[in-house]
């Protein structure tokens, strides 16, 4: 029996191997100089065929011999390829082999939303429990590191023994990538995009920004938008000392608020400040107090 992996990426390769072998996996590439020999010694040990099954890899400029191919017939082996074989496949047709295609997606998606349908499919068929209230804000964080989310959801999986995974288990549990997100985090907090928002300053935080930072930045950025609101001219706009873009996309959020509404955020930012370097809030407080913002 031949199995042909198509596919790129290392991990999804690896897990659809351990779905598929139950034997001792033995692992051989073509780039090895001494490939035939170690090949020969697997062929004459009695296991293979048995408690043994064959993994090989590096074969895409590889033409695969009839005689070699013939091995297989009533053993198990697994060929990984980047591109589908088809003169390959057209071969083992030919010798009447019997052989199974499993194509892998390369996890490169053009946006969160399709990254979010391939969660979807991929938690129902590892039958990993999760809300799929989380799911948008996982796919927006992890869109660029999708591997990363995959290889934290499995073994969530493992600690959780196939039950429902919570939201604070989700928090504390995973393990975030380590590129800086923060205006992102931004844009779900002035948007009021509470799921989103916990959820990026919880990976914020996890990659060691630290909390007086994050409320600086907030508290920071409400100012410059408030001060952007009573700017009279692009006179007034200059004096700010703002990046042309960053000034953009200040200004955009200018309309969203009124001055009440800005002026309350600060002070809210204010006193969650005060309060935490007075050491009245403790580092877990944090989040839950921002968010009480977002509700009011």
């Amino acid at each position: 029996m031949i199995f042909i992996l198509v596919g790129d990426n290392y991990f999804l390769i690896k897990e659809k191997i351990d779905k598929l072998v139950k034997e001792e996996k033995v692992y051989l590439s073509f780039k090895e100089k001494d490939f035939k020999e170690n090949f020969k010694k697997i062929c004459n040990n009695r296991l293979f065929g048995n408690n043994i099954c064959l993994i090989v890899k590096d074969l895409e400029k590889i033409d695969l011999s009839e005689d070699f191919l013939i091995n297989f017939k009533n053993k198990k082996v697994v060929f990984i390829y980047q591109k589908k074989p088809e003169s390959l496949i057209k071969k083992i047709k030919q010798l009447k082999i019997a052989y199974e295609i499993v194509e892998l997606p390369n996890l490169k998606f053009k946006n969160p939303k399709e990254f979010e349908e391939f969660l979807k499919g991929y938690l129902k068929e590892n039958n990993i429990k999760l809300p799929e209230e989380f799911l948008s804000s996982l796919s927006k964080i992890f869109i660029t590191n999708p591997t990363i989310l995959l290889n934290e959801l499995t073994k969530i999986k493992f600690y959780k023994q196939n039950a429902v995974i919570t939201k604070e288990e989700l928090l504390s549990l995973i393990k975030w990538p380590t590129d800086s997100r923060i205006f992102e985090m931004l844009d779900d907090f002035l948007n009021r995009k509470k799921a989103d928002f916990i959820l990026r300053l919880n990976r914020e935080i996890s990659i060691g920004t630290r909390l007086e930072q994050i409320i600086g930045f907030l508290y920071k950025t409400l100012l410059r938008i408030f001060l952007l609101k009573k700017a009279k001219n692009k006179k007034d706009e200059e004096q700010l000392n703002l990046n042309y873009f960053y000034k953009q996309r200040l200004k955009n959020y200018t309309k969203q608020f009124s001055d009440e509404e800005i002026k309350k955020i600060i002070n809210h930012l204010a006193e969650i400040d005060r309060k935490y370097k007075k050491f009245l809030f403790k580092d877990e407080d944090i989040p839950y107090e921002i968010l009480k913002i977002l509700e009011k």
